[in-house]
């Protein structure tokens, strides 16, 4: 990889801990200038602190921001910070995420607002406060976590998987939109890693959480999904990558890592479809059609 990266400025959401915390470093070692940002939970030095002494013990730059990206003056603050320490603007990584376990029909709007303001609303006031920066700058890299809807199903995590779908699309558009400018954006969205959010989220599922770990392996086989959470240090590679000169070119682009297996996610939907011979269906033709229609293909041949 080349070494193009050294004297960039980058912002990192939620890496006081985790998968955030391991960007930053992962950036700091390349010679990249971070802002550390995460919420201040009530100790006299916040996460975001402690990993900007261990980047700088190390001997690179960092410094710390501890405002809410939810809050769309707080990202801009954020986005400031890395302007007037730094005077620029090159990387931002949208990474912040809180989890809120509960089936939907015992959710509270406030677990489910709270969710999306964090990942959908968050990812986009990063993407809104840290556009034209990037733009007057000559280009940049954004990466977002995201995710994509499958058949494989977390119980008690709908309000997390749809906010994480909604980043996902949030991400093809600004990819789109941004292109023309210099600008990458791209989702690099992590298995099961070893942060205190996943673990928050095993220990809601109580006795259940074996019997599911043992039916995520059991379905996806087939792609070597691994049993147990994988260091978050396994995540950045990719996104650092992403950030480099070499891979400007690559824009609008899903990606899910699990330990060291990078799947490329297309956005692009297969439908199989039935029309009414004359373009009105009736009862009787819906109930014959619409069972074939969403059965198994491949159950469907036996």
């Amino acid at each position: 990889m080349s070494d193009d990266l050294a004297g960039k400025v980058a912002v990192v959401t939620g890496a006081g801990r985790g998968v955030g915390r391991a960007y930053a470093h992962a950036l700091a070692e390349r010679g990249v200038r971070v802002v550390v940002n995460d919420l201040n939970d009530g100790a006299d030095a916040s996460p975001a602190d402690h990993v900007v002494s261990e980047i700088e013990e190390r001997g690179g730059y960092g410094v710390a921001n501890c405002d809410d990206i939810s809050d769309y003056e707080g990202a801009g603050r954020m986005v400031s910070a890395a302007l007037q320490a730094f005077g620029r603007l090159d990387i931002v990584v949208a990474n912040a995420g809180i989890i809120r376990p509960a089936l939907l029909r015992n959710s509270s709007p406030e677990d489910w607002n709270a969710t999306f303001a964090v990942h959908a609303t968050g990812t986009f006031n990063c993407i809104r406060q840290s556009a034209q920066h990037l733009i007057d700058g000559g280009g940049g890299t954004i990466i977002t976590t995201g995710d994509v809807t499958t058949d494989l199903l977390f119980p008690m995590n709908g309000a997390y998987r749809a906010a994480k779908a909604a980043v996902a699309v949030t991400t093809l558009y600004a990819a789109d939109e941004l292109r023309d400018y210099n600008i990458n954006v791209n989702s690099v969205m992590p298995g099961a890693t070893a942060t205190r959010m996943v673990q928050t989220y095993m220990n809601s599922l109580g006795a259940r959480a074996d019997a599911f770990t043992s039916d995520v392996v059991r379905r996806r086989d087939k792609i070597a999904q691994e049993a147990d959470p994988a260091a978050p240090e396994t995540v950045p590679p990719l996104g650092i990558f992403l950030c480099t000169s070499q891979a400007r070119w690559i824009t609008g682009k899903l990606f899910q890592v699990n330990a060291g297996q990078i799947r490329y996610v297309t956005s692009t939907t297969q439908a199989r479809f039935v029309r009414a011979d004359d373009g009105l269906w009736t009862a009787d033709a819906l109930a014959e059609q619409i069972p074939r229609l969403i059965a198994d293909p491949d159950r469907a041949k036996v």
